[in-house]
């Protein structure tokens, strides 16, 4: 007979627990380093941590690829060297700039004028602040900006 994979309650600790449907039952998965079995989508702290830094890690590596970074696979931005200094965040945190972001550049497309194949760049003015914030999606930072640093010797 086949063996499946081994189910039961979340090992996780239901005191701290945020989505309030603990203890959760299923698959449970390799213990995490306090020894416990947690199930997928486990609100314990501990779990909900490791779930953010491996979503972090993953959204900085493809980042750093996108980049065109090589020479360092390292999860610290600030070892990765290249022609700019760089902070990778992801998440929940940049939904508003993701929110504020999409719409402007869709108002962008719309007013384009046929034959017009520059990239679309979002500039941010704070109030009471003298400096903007520049936005640019990976892929125009791949097919417009990538080759222009390349040239720049370093």
């Amino acid at each position: 007979m086949l063996q499946g994979p081994e189910k039961g309650p979340c090992e996780g600790r239901a005191d701290n627990c945020t989505d309030g449907k603990c203890p959760l039952y299923g698959t449970l998965l390799n213990p995490s380093k306090d020894g416990r079995r947690r199930i997928r989508g486990c609100g314990d702290p501990v779990a909900r941590g490791k779930r953010n830094r491996t979503k972090g890690d993953s959204k900085a590596r493809v980042a750093r690829k996108k980049m065109g970074i090589s020479g360092v696979n390292s999860r610290h931005e600030e070892v990765w060297g290249g022609p700019v200094r760089v902070e990778v965040k992801a998440g929940k945190q940049v939904k508003p700039i993701a929110t504020l972001f999409n719409p402007t550049r869709i108002q962008s497309e719309r007013a384009r004028a046929i034959g017009d194949s520059r990239p679309f760049v979002m500039i941010a003015m704070p109030d009471n602040e003298a400096d903007g914030i520049v936005l640019l999606s990976l892929s125009d930072w791949q097919t417009f900006i990538r080759p222009i640093l390349e040239e720049i010797p370093q």
